[in-house]
């Protein structure tokens, strides 16, 4: 499947309390197991949280049900890029 890579801003994000950031992420995971059972092709890989946003990776059949997830979630996407390439470093200096 294709990965994309999301961004969610939201401003102060990186002050939610602890407890409320979990509720999101356990709703937003239901919605995922919810889509997935409806048998969509989503699967959020990976997700970084900064003072202001939310970054994600995807791996989904399409940029529809990166939305549909949003809108069942209560998320504002704002961006949705396609990764077209994935670069691999070997910073360690091995």
């Amino acid at each position: 499947m294709p990965l994309f890579h999301i961004q969610i801003d939201n401003p102060r994000i990186g002050k939610v309390p602890q407890e409320q950031l979990a509720k999101k992420i356990q709703n937003s995971e239901a919605v995922l197991t919810e889509m997935r059972k409806e048998g969509k092709h989503i699967r959020q890989v990976r997700s970084f949280l900064t003072p202001d946003a939310i970054f994600c990776v995807y791996d989904t059949d399409s940029e529809d049900l990166i939305r549909e997830h949003a809108k069942r979630s209560n998320m504002v996407v704002t961006t949705i890029s396609p990764a077209l390439v994935e670069v691999q470093h070997d910073t360690s200096g091995k």
